[in-house]
C-alpha cells in the first residue's frame, strides 16, 4: 500500500518575502483597474468599456440595451429601450425626452473621449450623437430630468433641452418606424412637407405655411405614437389616447410624402391608412431655388437644324416648330377611333361622343422592333396627304423599360443602329417630329450598359436629323427625375452626352400626367442649362394632373385622371409644342387593373375624355 508521508510544517514568511508579495497584489490590482476602467474607443472596434454607475457617464463609458442611469434626488430615469430608443422617464411616467432611434435593437449609449454622447448601433454605425467636443467631459442626469453634458472644468457643454432628435443621423426623416414617437416639438419631413407634433398637443401636415391635415387634438405635451400593433395616435401626457387611425399592421411605420400626405405602411410595403388627399397642386419647390450656372454651349456647324431655336440678327432667341404650320397628325385608322366607330354603330352616341374626343387630338405612332422603312414610310405619307405633322415615338433600346411592363427592345446595339437606319431611311424627304427612346436617360444608370446607350442614342438622333426630322431626346418627367438643382444638372449632362446639342430639343411627360405648370417649368430649367434648347411637353393624360401615392404619384393606369391641353404650338420660347405623345387609350401595363401593357382599354380611356376639361 502506499506509503503516507505527514506535512511538512508552515514556516513563517520572512519580512522581506510578505513586502514582495504585497508589492506584487498591489501591481496586479492597479493593472486590473486600468484594463476595467479604461476609456473605451468607439463602438465600432468591438472593446467593451467599463459600466456606468449612479447618475453619469463619464468618458469611454457605455450604458447597454436595458441598462438605465438614475438620477439623484428624482425618479427621472435615462434608460437605452430594447428597439434602440434611449428615453428618460419620470418613474414610469411618459417619455419625456429621447433620441428617436426606434428601430435599432442592440443598440447603445456611449460618451465618447471626444465630449460627444452617442448612440450607436449594434453593429457600431452612428445613429444619433450631439456632437459635442470637449476631450474627458462627462454626461449626467439631474433631478430635473435633463441630461447635462459638462467638461473636464465643470462647464457646460450640452443639454437635452436645446439639442435631442435634431441630432439623429442615421434615422430617414420622413418617417417613424414601428414603436416610435414624436414628442412635442418633433417633427418629420421631406421637402417642404412636414408633419409635426405641436406643443399644444395637435398633430399637423404642412405643405409650406399651408396646414394640408391635422388631428384636432388639444392636450400640452401630448405625443404621437406608431404603435407596434401599426396604429397612429395621439396620446396625452397621462397616456389617455386623444386620437387614432384605427389601423392594425404590426409592424408598420409612418412615412410623409411630398405630396402633403401621411400614411402608414405596413411591413409588405402596402398603405393600411392615409390622410386625406390635400387640395390644390403643388408647383414644386425648385422654381425657386438658384440654378447652377448654365452649362457651356459647343459651337457646332448644323447644330439644332430641323426646329428647335436659332438666333436672330439682335441676339435674341427664336423658337420654331414645324408643328406651327401643320398640328399633330391624328390617325383615322387608331384605336379610339376605330372604337368610336364602333360604338356610333351600336347606337352608344355619348361613348361615341367621348371617343371622338379622344381620338380628335391625335397620338404619336410609336416604333418597336417590327416597325421598318415601309411601315414607317406608309405613316408620315398619310400624314402628309393630310396636311398634317406626323409624330413618331422609338422605343427599341436594348434593355429597355429595365424588364419591367414594357420590357422589350433590341438584344443588341448592332440590331439597333440598323434598325435606326432603317426608320431614318422611312422618315426621309419628311417634315416629322421623332421623340427619341423615352425612360433611356431616366434609367441610364440602371439597364444595361450606360456608355453603349449614350453612343446608340447619339446615332439616333444624328440619323433622324440627317433625315430632315425634327428630333426630341427624352427628358423624363419633374416627377420622375426630380427637381433639385444637382438632379436638373445631371439631367442636362445626360442629355448633352445623348447628342442634345444636334437635335431640336427634349420631351418632358412622356406618358407621365404631371401638369402642365410643373413641366413646363422643369423643361424652362433644363432648357437653361442647355443653352436655350427647346422642349416640348406631353399632355396626352394630365388634365387632372397626378394622382398621388404611398410611394409617391401613382405611374401606371391612375384613376381619375383626364385627357390635358389639345396638341398644339405654344408660340415663343423653349416650351415649343403640347403634343399627345402617349398613345391615348393604351394601357400602361398590368396594374390597377389594366390589361397588358399598349393594349386598348375602352374603359379608362372613356374616363381619361370624359374628366377632360375642355
Amino acid at each position: 500500500m502506499p506509503r503516507r508521508t505527514r506535512p511538512l510544517p508552515a514556516r513563517p514568511a520572512a519580512p522581506w518575502s510578505r513586502l514582495l508579495t504585497a508589492a506584487v497584489l498591489a501591481a496586479t490590482a492597479a493593472l486590473l483597474a486600468l484594463v476595467v476602467l479604461a476609456p473605451a474607443p468607439a463602438l465600432a472596434t468591438g472593446v467593451r468599456a467599463a459600466a456606468p454607475a449612479g447618475d453619469r457617464l463619464t468618458s469611454g463609458q457605455v450604458v447597454r440595451a436595458g441598462a438605465s442611469l438614475r438620477a439623484v434626488g428624482s425618479a427621472h430615469v435615462l434608460a437605452v429601450q430594447p428597439d434602440g430608443d434611449v428615453t428618460v422617464r419620470s418613474g414610469t411616467g411618459p417619455v419625456l425626452w429621447h433620441t428617436g432611434t426606434t428601430g435599432n435593437p442592440g443598440a447603445r449609449l456611449v460618451q465618447q473621449a471626444s465630449g460627444a454622447l452617442e448612440v450607436r448601433a449594434a453593429s457600431g454605425a452612428l445613429l444619433w450623437s450631439t456632437g459635442a467636443a470637449s476631450r474627458g467631459a462627462r454626461t449626467i442626469i439631474k433631478p430635473d430630468g435633463v441630461l447635462y453634458t459638462v467638461n473636464t472644468a465643470g462647464a457646460l457643454v450640452w443639454k437635452s433641452t436645446t439639442n435631442g432628435p435634431a441630432l439623429r443621423t442615421a434615422a430617414a426623416a420622413d418617417r417613424v418606424p414601428s414603436g416610435g414617437l414624436l414628442l412635442a416639438g418633433e417633427s418629420i419631413a421631406t421637402g417642404d412637407v412636414r408633419l409635426t407634433m405641436r406643443a399644444d398637443g395637435d398633430l399637423v401636415l404642412t405643405r409650406g405655411d399651408a396646414v394640408a391635415w391635422r388631428t384636432g387634438t388639444a392636450a400640452r405635451g401630448a405625443s404621437a405614437r406608431v404603435t407596434a400593433a401599426g396604429d397612429l395616435q395621439v396620446v396625452s401626457p397621462a397616456g389617455a389616447v386623444l386620437w387614432s387611425a384605427g389601423a392594425q399592421a404590426a409592424g408598420a411605420r409612418l412615412v410623409v410624402k411630398d405630396h402633403a400626405r401621411v400614411y402608414l405602411i405596413s411591413t409588405a410595403g402596402a398603405s393600411v391608412w392615409s390622410s386625406p388627399t390635400p387640395t390644390g397642386a403643388r408647383v414644386p419647390a425648385v422654381v425657386s431655388l438658384p440654378l447652377p450656372a448654365p452649362l457651356p454651349v459647343p459651337q457646332r456647324p448644323g447644330s439644332g437644324s430641323g426646329g428647335g431655336a436659332s438666333t436672330d440678327a439682335g441676339g435674341g432667341r427664336t423658337y420654331r416648330t414645324v408643328l406651327s404650320a401643320a398640328p399633330q397628325y391624328a390617325d383615322p385608322a387608331s384605336d379610339v377611333a376605330r372604337a368610336a366607330a364602333t360604338a356610333r354603330a351600336e347606337g352608344r352616341t355619348a361613348d361615341a361622343a367621348l371617343l371622338d374626343k379622344a381620338a380628335s387630338g391625335g397620338a404619336a405612332r410609336w416604333l418597336g422592333p417590327a416597325d421598318g422603312t415601309s411601315a414607317v414610310r406608309t405613316y408620315v405619307a398619310a400624314a402628309a396627304a393630310a396636311g398634317r405633322t406626323p409624330v413618331l415615338v422609338t422605343y427599341a433600346i436594348p434593355n429597355r423599360d429595365c424588364g419591367s411592363y414594357s420590357a422589350g427592345g433590341f438584344a443588341t446595339a448592332a440590331e439597333y443602329r440598323a434598325w435606326v437606319d432603317a426608320v431614318a431611311a422611312g422618315l426621309r424627304g419628311s417634315r416629322a417630329v421623332v421623340v427619341v427612346e423615352p425612360d433611356a436617360l431616366l434609367h441610364l444608370e440602371r439597364c444595361g450598359d450606360r456608355d453603349e446607350r449614350l453612343s446608340l442614342l447619339r446615332a439616333s438622333v444624328e440619323a433622324y436629323r440627317a433625315a430632315g426630322a425634327e428630333v426630341y431626346l427624352d427628358a423624363a418627367s419633374s416627377n420622375s427625375f426630380g427637381w433639385s438643382a444637382d438632379q436638373l444638372r445631371e439631367m442636362a449632362l445626360r442629355l448633352r452626352a445623348a447628342g442634345v446639342d444636334r437635335a431640336a430639343g427634349f420631351s418632358v411627360n412622356v406618358s407621365n400626367f404631371q401638369s402642365s405648370d410643373h413641366e413646363v417649368a422643369y423643361g424652362t430649367y433644363l432648357s437653361a442649362l442647355l443653352g436655350g434648347k427647346a422642349f416640348v411637353v406631353d399632355t396626352s393624360r394630365n388634365g387632372a394632373g397626378p394622382l398621388a401615392g404611398p410611394d409617391g404619384t401613382v405611374w401606371c393606369n391612375p384613376e381619375g385622371r383626364a385627357l390635358g391641353a389639345a396638341p398644339a404650338a405654344t408660340g415663343t420660347g423653349p416650351h415649343v409644342a403640347d403634343l399627345w405623345i402617349k398613345t391615348v387609350g393604351r394601357s400602361d401595363g398590368t396594374c390597377n387593373g389594366g390589361p397588358t401593357a399598349g393594349t386598348y382599354w375602352e374603359e379608362y380611356t372613356l374616363g381619361l375624355a370624359e374628366r377632360a376639361a375642355w
